[in-house]
C-alpha cells in the first residue's frame, strides 16, 4: 500500500471507530443476560487468580455461591487481561468496556488485513473496516447485546478465511495459520467455531477439483487439523469429559415451548421466501451494495472474461447461506435434515461467516470502481464513509440504545448465566421445585451441617450431632474432579440433584468434611498435549523454512 493510501486507511479506521466508541462511553453497556454474565466471568477469574487459584475453571460466586463450572464451557483465554486490571482495582465494568474496544479495534485490523492480503488493493482495504462495523448485525451485537463470544469472533473469522483462502489456493505456508485462528475462535465462542467448521467443510467441498490437481492442499489441511487438535486439547478434553458428566438445560427451545427456538418465529410461515430478515440483517446499504457488486462481478466476467477464484466462492457460500434466512421453508427442512443446526438457537447467527464473505465481496468491487474513476477517488470515498457514518449513527446505533435505555445495566449484583446455558438439569429442577431457594444456607438446614469455611480453594462443612442423613447434598454444583476429605481419608463423590454428594457409612466419624477442585486426569492430559503443541509451532515458527513445507 503506497504512503497516502496509509494514511487514507488510518482515517478511514479511525472515523468509524470514534463513532462507535463515542456511543459507547457515553451511553454505555446496556443491559442483558449478555453483559452481565460476562461482567461475572470477568470478575470471577479474577477472583480466582486473587486467591492463587489458577487454572481454576470453576466460578466460585455463581449460582449463590455453589460455583458454576464456566471455565468447562466458555474459553476464558481473552478475558485473562481484563481479570487481571480487575485483580488491581478497576472495576469490572471498566474493564468490560475495554474489553468491548480492544474487540473494536481488532476487528478492525482484522478486515482490513484480509481484504488486504487477499485482494491487494488499498481501495477496498480502506472502506472495509466501515463497511464491517457499520452492519447492523455487528451494531446489535455491541449495543444491544454486548455478546463478548461474537465480538471476538467477528476478529477472528476474517483471519481464519484468509488462512483458508491463501491454503486452497495454493499458498501452502498459511496451513499452520489456519490451526492457530480455527483455536482461538473455539477459546472465544463455540457455536461460532462450528459455524465456521461447517463453512470451511463447504469451502472444501468446493474445491475438490482443485484437491485432485494438487493433493497437497488436502494433506495441509489435514496437518492443520492435526495443529488444532493438539493446541485446543487443554480446552476440549475438559469440555467434553464435563459435558458427558450429566445433563445440562436446553438452551434449544424456548421456556415453556416444545417448539426449536431456531424455527419458532418462522414456524408458521408457509411461503417460500420472506425478504425481511435478510434486510433487517446487515442493513439495506450494505444488501444494496452486496446486489451491485454480484451484478458487478457478473459483468466483469461476461466482457472482460475476468473472474476472481476467491470472490467466487465467497459469493456462492453467502447465496447459498442466505437462502436458510430468507426461506422459512428452506430453514424447516434445515433442521429436519440436520438437527444439530438447532444449538445456533437463532439462525442470524450465520451471519458471522455471511458479513466477512459479504465484506470481502463489496470492498473489491466497490474498490475497484473506484480505482477507475482516478480524478473522483478521494472523493467517492469520503462520500462512502460519510454515508456510512451517518446511516450508523441515525439509524442502528440509536435504534439500539432507544430499545434498552430502560434497562441499562449498572455494575451486576447477582451472577446471572446467560439462558442458564450449561446449568446442571437436575439441580435446576431441585431448585426449581423449592422455589429458586436452594443456596448454602438452605442445604445447611435441609442436609443437617454447618459450613465451617466456603472460598475459592475448598468448603469445609461439620455434621450437626443429631444428623441421620446416610447420603447428604454438599454446597458445591457436581462437576468430575471434586474431591471429598475426612482427615486423611479421601470419600467416594456421587451426585444427587446436581450437587455434589456423599454416602456416609455407618462408622462415619464427626470430623468435618474438606470439599475442594482439581484437575482430573484428563484435564492435565490436555495440558501436556496442547503444551507440547504449542512448542512444536513456536519451534516450527523459528525455523519456518521447514516447518511450512
Amino acid at each position: 500500500m503506497i504512503k497516502k493510501h496509509t494514511y487514507y486507511l488510518v482515517i478511514s479506521d479511525l472515523i468509524i471507530f470514534l463513532i462507535m466508541a463515542y456511543f459507547i462511553l457515553t451511553w454505555g453497556v446496556m443491559g442483558g443476560y449478555d453483559p452481565i454474565f460476562h461482567m461475572g466471568r470477568i470478575h470471577t477469574l479474577a477472583t480466582n487468580i486473587a486467591s492463587g487459584h489458577f487454572p481454576n475453571p470453576i466460578g466460585f460466586e455463581y449460582i449463590k455461591g455453589l460455583g458454576y463450572g464456566v471455565g468447562f464451557f466458555y474459553g476464558n483465554f481473552f478475558l485473562y487481561p481484563f481479570a487481571l486490571l480487575n485483580t488491581i482495582g478497576i472495576s469490572r465494568y471498566t474493564c468490560y468496556v475495554l474489553f468491548i474496544l480492544c474487540s473494536l479495534i481488532a476487528a478492525i485490523v482484522a478486515i482490513n488485513c484480509a481484504v488486504h492480503k487477499l485482494f491487494h488493493q488499498d481501495w477496498a482495504t480502506i472502506i472495509s473496516a466501515p463497511l464491517y462495523l457499520s452492519s447492523y448485525y455487528y451494531i446489535n451485537v455491541i449495543f444491544l447485546r454486548a455478546a463478548a463470544g461474537e465480538m471476538l469472533a467477528f476478529a477472528i473469522v476474517p483471519w481464519a478465511f484468509l488462512d483458508l483462502f491463501k491454503v486452497v489456493n495454493g499458498e501452502q505456508h498459511y496451513w499452520y495459520l489456519i490451526a492457530v485462528t480455527f483455536a482461538l475462535l473455539l477459546v472465544a465462542h463455540v457455536l461460532s467455531f462450528l459455524i465456521l467448521v461447517g463453512t470451511a467443510s463447504l469451502l472444501a467441498v468446493i474445491n475438490i477439483p482443485q484437491f485432485r490437481k494438487q493433493p497437497q492442499i488436502l494433506g495441509n489441511l489435514c496437518k492443520s487439523a492435526l495443529l488444532f487438535g493438539g493446541l485446543t486439547m487443554v480446552f476440549l478434553l475438559p469440555f467434553i469429559e464435563q459435558y458427558t458428566a450429566q445433563k445440562y438445560i436446553s438452551t434449544t427451545m424456548n421456556p415453556g415451548e416444545n417448539i426449536y427456538s431456531i424455527v419458532s418465529d418462522v414456524l408458521y410461515l408457509h411461503q417460500i421466501f420472506d425478504l425481511r430478515q435478510i434486510i433487517a440483517l446487515n442493513g439495506i446499504l450494505i444488501l444494496i451494495l452486496f446486489i451491485l457488486a454480484i451484478v458487478f462481478n457478473a459483468y466483469q466476467i461476461k466482457v472482460y472474461h475476468s473472474s476472481n477464484r476467491i470472490i467466487n466462492q465467497a459469493s456462492f457460500i453467502v447465496l447459498l447461506l442466505s437462502i436458510f434466512l430468507i426461506s422459512p421453508l428452506a430453514l424447516r427442512v434445515l433442521v429436519k435434515i440436520f438437527r444439530p443446526i438447532v444449538l445456533l438457537q437463532v439462525i442470524t447467527r450465520i451471519n458471522i461467516v455471511i458479513l466477512p464473505l459479504c465484506i470481502f465481496i463489496i470492498s473489491v468491487a466497490v474498490g475497484q470502481m473506484i480505482n477507475s474513476l482516478s480524478n473522483y477517488q478521494i472523493l467517492l470515498v469520503a462520500a462512502l464513509i460519510f454515508v456510512l457514518a451517518v446511516i450508523t449513527v441515525t439509524s442502528p446505533i440509536k435504534q439500539n440504545i432507544a430499545a434498552m435505555q430502560p434497562r441499562r445495566a449498572q455494575v451486576p449484583d447477582a451472577y446471572n448465566i446467560s439462558r442458564g446455558e450449561y446449568e446442571p438439569q437436575d439441580f435446576f429442577n431441585y431448585d426449581m421445585s423449592h422455589q429458586f431457594k436452594v443456596n448454602i444456607a438452605f442445604l445447611e438446614r435441609h442436609e443437617g451441617y454447618q459450613v465451617l469455611t466456603n472460598n475459592h480453594h475448598q468448603a469445609t462443612i461439620k455434621l450437626k450431632p443429631k444428623s441421620s442423613k446416610t447420603v447428604i447434598m454438599l454446597p458445591r454444583l457436581y462437576y468430575r474432579g471434586y474431591q471429598v476429605w475426612q482427615g486423611t481419608h479421601r470419600l467416594p463423590v456421587t451426585k444427587r440433584n446436581g450437587l455434589v454428594a456423599v454416602k456416609l457409612s455407618s462408622h462415619f466419624s464427626k470430623q468435618p468434611l474438606t470439599i475442594s477442585y482439581h484437575q482430573t486426569l484428563l484435564a492435565k492430559i490436555g495440558w501436556v498435549i496442547s503444551i507440547i503443541s504449542l512448542g512444536i509451532l513456536i519451534t516450527g515458527h523459528l525455523f519456518k523454512h521447514k516447518f511450512i513445507r
